[in-house]
């Protein structure tokens, strides 16, 4: 029994998700209106990310803010914050963990895949690098109560 013990820790181990463990954002910056901004939302959101780099062009912060405005979303910002993403990081040309700085949330939802468009900046060596993927949490980001200061 002692000798199963080591191959069944490895086997839970593998079993593990694998998803990032994001600390809450430093800032925010969303359309809530009269609602508060769900910072567990935003991790989970961003947790669900596909590690895929999606063709497209960043449309720029004002466009973005714009839509935004018009049908929610947010503006979320970390400082260190270690993303590991290993076929985005081969992607961006980047060895190990990429640092997430930015995420661009919008509720725009594609019903036909059930996900939604997220842009990702993350530091590089070359510079902040700023890339389209896919989340699959599509809850909104915004809830219930007084939106905060």
């Amino acid at each position: 029994m002692k000798a199963l013990l080591p191959l069944a820790l490895v086997v839970i181990a593998g079993c593990a998700p694998n998803s990032p463990h994001l600390h809450l954002p430093v800032k925010t910056e969303a359309n809530c209106e009269n609602r508060a901004v769900k910072q567990t939302a935003i991790e989970s959101i961003v947790a669900s990310t596909d590690d895929t780099v999606r063709p497209g062009t960043y449309p720029g912060d004002a466009a973005l803010r714009k839509q935004i405005k018009n049908g929610g979303g947010v503006f979320a910002y970390w400082q260190d914050q270690p993303f590991p993403s290993p076929t985005t990081a081969r992607a961006l040309g980047v060895t190990g963990d990429l640092t997430l700085e930015r995420a661009v949330i919008i509720n725009q939802i594609d019903k036909a895949t059930n996900t939604r468009p997220v842009w990702l900046t993350f530091a590089t060596p070359k510079g902040d690098v700023t890339v389209l993927e896919r989340a699959y949490d599509t809850q909104d980001v915004c809830i219930e109560g007084t939106p905060q200061a």
